[in-house]
């Protein structure tokens, strides 16, 4: 048998007209919209009682797709986004798929329900052939939620909450690609952002993108992608944890650089944001001596300083928790790397995993050559009203070298880092 000829015998048959009806589709009875894009995303479960593979390989093009209606039944012209099945389908067995719906701002104001069904892209809908295959499902858009629970809602139509495996920090929280396998180990304030966003692409999680979209944090942290070790078996968590067959990276930065970060994103240019409140307020709550902050105020960086050097390194947030303790207790680690080197891990994936990867730094605090000799000491407020100053001004603090002290392990972890 020549290679062609071996090629076209391996090639998954078109799947016959006559056994789409045995194919049947069951969803969910509304799928609620939201956002900017008026995106939503509804599971859809696919039972195969044909003696038939049903195989996206086949070249037939298959997806699953909708056609919007009014309250009438009439419907409304417009494209829907088609999603293609994702796996083959055994005779005989089941497949669920997440299935993105997105509501064209045109005909929000008048779109009743949708028809979920199949496509045989560019030839057919199923239900031409079997009228019962496609589901109606009622669109919902709710209203008065702010962005958070916008957020938070949207997230849980794609991924399940509340399912961890009971792995501590940090352990719980390192990212995974088994087919890469790749393992992150995440320290925050060290473009944390930029790396868990590669990670959850690398891992193949369901709908990267919107995780991304909605916020790749709150994503993978509050809801079980995946792509953490906290959403693993435990055993197999355990086991991909001790293994060698691993490259256990992470990315770490000069300790005073990133608790100026820290300071600046989190108490000063975005002191307002509810999340950062979150990591915020017990610290300013502790300084002021009030339940009742002065958020306008703030507190200084000097002040930030001399509440850190009275805590138990453990007990601290975990944007300003020394870095060492991220990776005690984690075997074989490959390689740390340097914030400002972070070119080197790009190369070493395109090298080794023929990964291309920019990995920027997302979240960079502004900044200028304007050096003040009292910043340390000036309130959160009163840095606010001036134009970015250079983060090297709070070197003149005058608890350098307790800092120094106490992250004494940053400092030998940083130096010897790549």
């Amino acid at each position: 048998m020549n290679a062609s000829s071996a090629k076209s015998s391996n090639t998954p048959k078109p799947f016959p007209h006559k056994a789409w009806n045995k194919l049947s589709l069951e969803t969910a009875d509304s799928v609620s919209i939201y956002g900017a894009l008026n995106r939503g995303h509804l599971s859809v479960r696919l039972v195969n009682n044909s003696a038939l593979a049903l195989d996206p390989a086949s070249g037939d093009k298959i997806a699953f797709s909708y056609r919007l209606q009014d309250s009438s039944g009439e419907l409304i012209a417009a494209e829907g986004v088609r999603t293609p099945l994702s796996a083959a389908v055994a005779a005989g067995s089941e497949h669920s798929q997440t299935v993105t719906v997105i509501i064209p701002e045109t005909a929000l104001d008048t779109v009743a329900v949708i028809q979920v069904g199949m496509l045989v892209e560019g030839q057919y809908w199923v239900d031409r052939l079997c009228p019962s295959h496609a589901q109606t499902v009622k669109i919902d858009k709710p209203e008065g939620l702010t962005m958070e629970e916008t957020r938070l809602a949207a997230a849980r139509q794609i991924w399940p909450q509340g399912k961890g495996n009971g792995m501590r920090w940090p352990y719980g929280a390192m990212m995974v690609s088994e087919s890469h396998k790749l393992m992150y180990i995440p320290v925050a304030k060290c473009a944390c952002t930029s790396l868990k966003s590669l990670m959850v692409r690398l891992a193949g999680i369901d709908q990267p993108d919107v995780a991304i979209q909605l916020g790749v944090h709150l994503v993978t942290d509050r809801f079980n992608t995946g792509v953490q070790l906290k959403d693993k078996p435990i055993q197999l968590a355990r086991e991909i944890l001790a293994s060698d067959q691993y490259f256990k990276f992470s990315v770490i930065r000069d300790p005073f650089e990133r608790l100026v970060s820290a300071y600046l994103e989190k108490f000063v240019y975005k002191r307002h944001s509810k999340r950062n409140l979150l990591h915020t307020r017990p610290v300013i709550s502790a300084v002021q001596g009030s339940a009742d902050i002065n958020l306008q105020r703030g507190i200084s960086f000097d002040q930030f300083v001399e509440y850190i050097l009275t805590q138990d390194p453990y007990e601290l947030d975990a944007h300003w928790r020394p870095q060492y303790l991220y990776f005690l207790g984690v075997p074989h680690i490959s390689r740390i790397f340097r914030l400002e080197n972070i070119g080197e891990l790009e190369r070493y994936l395109l090298e080794h995993l023929d990964v291309e990867v920019t990995l920027g730094h997302e979240n960079r605090t502004g900044r200028s050559d304007t050096q003040l000799a009292q910043a340390s000491s000036m309130t959160a407020g009163q840095i606010d009203e001036l134009d970015a100053i250079s983060p090297e001004s709070f070197a003149s603090t005058g608890h350098a070298d307790a800092l120094r002290d106490y992250f004494s392990e940053d400092f030998r972890l940083y130096s010897d880092a790549s």
